[in-house]
Formats: C-alpha cells, structure tokens, sequence
C-alpha cells in the first residue's frame, strides 16, 4: 500500500490527487463535400436577407404606428379632461345666473309691475267662462267668445 493514498486531508475540500489529463482532439480533415454543407448552412443567401429585411421594416411600420395611435388617444383624453373641466364650470355659472335671476325678479314683482305699470287687474266673475271637458286634459275653441 502506497503512503499518499491513506493519508488525511484537512479542510473542507479535498484536494486532487494527481492532475487530470484533458483529453486533446486533433482537427479531423474535412472533405469538400462537408464544407461546402457547412458554408452553406452557416451563411445567409440572399432570400432570407430580404424575407429578415422585409419583416423588420413591417415590424418598424407597425411600431410607428401604434405610438402614433397611443398619442392621440392620450391627446383625445386630454381634450376630453379639459372639455369636461370647461362644461362644470359653465354649468356652475349658469346655475350662478339662475339663482340672481329667480331672486331678483319673483312672482310679487312681477304682479306688482302688471298691475300698476300696465294696468291688468284680476278677471271678475262674469268673465270666467267654465267648459266641460269629457275626460280630455284641454279643450279647443272653435268660435270667438264675443
């Protein structure tokens, strides 16, 4: 038995023996035949650079376009956004207007100005004429009142 084989190896890996040989190829000669296969499979004829070319320009097309699309639509949502802001507030100013106006002219100035200023007065019993309706909501005058 040899010494080196049974001795004790300290730490946590264990250390080669001996070197390990790797093993050397050498270069195997080529026929014609196999390099012509090789060159042929490894190099790109001329219908695969144009059927590559074609696919990228169509790729860059369609990516162009799809920005393109994506910009308006945010353009078109912007618009919305502001057109929106626009419409509230046009709505707040128009209640605004609304409320001044129902507060400033109500029912009794307008009585009161009919009555004074242009002279109308209340209808008087007899000129209350009263029809009947058989069941209908409104009734048509067909002859003057007179």
């Amino acid at each position: 038995m040899a010494a080196g084989r049974n001795r004790y190896v300290y730490g946590n890996t264990a250390r080669a023996l001996r070197p390990i040989e790797k093993e050397v190829r050498s270069p195997r000669k080529l026929t014609t035949k196999s390099r012509k296969n090789i060159d042929r499979d490894t190099g790109m004829n001329p219908g695969f650079m144009i059927f590559m070319t074609l696919a990228m320009v169509l790729t860059g097309i369609v990516c162009v376009q799809y920005i393109r699309l994506q910009s308006s639509l945010t353009t078109y949502v912007n618009t919305i956004s502001a057109k929106e802001i626009e419409l509230q507030a046009l709505r707040a100013e128009n209640d605004d207007y609304e409320s001044r106006i129902k507060g400033a002219i109500g029912l009794e100035n307008i009585k009161k100005r009919a009555m004074e200023e242009l002279g109308m007065t209340y209808a008087s019993d007899e000129q209350i004429v009263v029809y009947n309706s058989e069941g209908t909501d409104y009734v048509r005058q067909f002859v003057s009142l007179e």
